[in-house]
């Protein structure tokens, strides 16, 4: 019986021994995983306060800072097992609720819907950035090549006027020449006929230059405005919304005077809408803005004329 409780005592030290052992290492994982634990709580909380709270019913502009961020709390991170009002956890067919309202769960994944809701938003003002790129290269790109064709073709009128100018010389040499021969003896009159035909082609000849001398002034005109309105592409941006009303109507020489509103800042070269109440009356571009009275210049648009222009007419962009 004492050699039995002997071995008896023996295997409780031994199990005693081992339960002391395994209890340290439990200790020691338990601290670990409490570390863990605290440390991923902090961390979330942090990266948390990256992410942005925007209303599901509000249209944010993707320029707008400083917009509120998703707030937690280390201790709403702490509740694993939902609880109810008494505190208590709550349980669903015999098993503590995991989800909803409070718990570990929700929490995480409301940060994760709104990581995914901003990388949207920002995946959208990638492309928004990289159609501005593209639009800014394609009218650089235009800018130049309306610049080249200017330069050609003002030195194609240069050498244009310089032959007219040489051609009127030889008319003026040929009229005094018909002039001398004139007073001569009959017998030079087949001759003077002769110099007329020569004089009256040289004048058809002027013509037709002068003609094309004209047509390449306008062809000039069309593309610095093409050229001034691409300038203007790339600076001031025309805000949308009403401008003003329509001050003085000038039927003769189709152009309007538009008063502006404080608030309005319309751009030249910019065409603009003429309504009556709720009715399209037509269009007009903006010729020049005089923002220091208030006032701008527009000439009005033929082809949008759906009825004549009046005094009091409303502009809108």
């Amino acid at each position: 019986m004492a050699k039995m409780l002997k071995v008896l005592v023996i295997l409780l030290l031994i199990v005693s021994a081992a339960a002391l052992t395994i209890e340290y290492m439990l200790a020691s994982k338990r601290e670990e995983l409490k570390g863990r634990n605290q440390l991923l709580a902090r961390n979330a909380v942090q990266v948390a306060k990256t992410l942005e709270v925007i209303p599901a019913d509000t249209n944010v502009d993707l320029a707008v800072r400083d917009l509120p961020r998703l707030q937690i709390t280390e201790e709403s991170l702490k509740h694993f097992y939902q609880l109810g009002a008494d505190g208590k956890m709550i349980k669903e067919g015999g098993k503590k609720k995991a989800d909803g309202p409070g718990t570990l769960d929700a929490v995480l994944k409301d940060v994760a819907i709104r990581a995914d809701l901003q990388l949207t938003r920002l995946n959208d003002t990638r492309m928004g950035l990289e159609s501005t790129r593209t639009t800014l290269a394609e009218t650089s790109n235009t800018l130049v090549t309306t610049s080249q064709e200017l330069t050609k073709t003002q030195d194609t009128l240069k050498k244009t006027e310089d032959d007219l100018a040489s051609t009127k010389q030889v008319v003026a040499q040929k009229t005094e020449q018909v002039a001398n021969l004139t007073e001569k003896n009959e017998t030079l009159t087949a001759d003077v006929e002769k110099k007329k035909d020569v004089i009256a082609k040289l004048n058809d000849k002027v013509s037709d230059t002068e003609a094309k001398i004209e047509a390449t002034k306008r062809y000039i005109e069309k593309l610095q405005k093409d050229l001034d309105g691409c300038r203007a592409g790339t600076g001031e941006a025309q805000a949308p919304g009403l401008q003003g009303q329509v001050a003085v109507v000038n039927p003769q020489w189709h152009f309007v005077v538009i008063d502006i509103l404080p608030e309005a800042s319309p751009v030249a070269f910019t065409d603009l809408t003429v309504q009556r109440e709720d009715k399209l009356v037509g269009k007009v571009r903006v010729a020049e803005v005089f923002r220091d009275r208030r006032f701008a210049v527009a000439d009005i648009l033929s082809d949008w004329e759906q009825m004549p222009i009046a005094k009091g007419d409303y502009v809108f962009y």
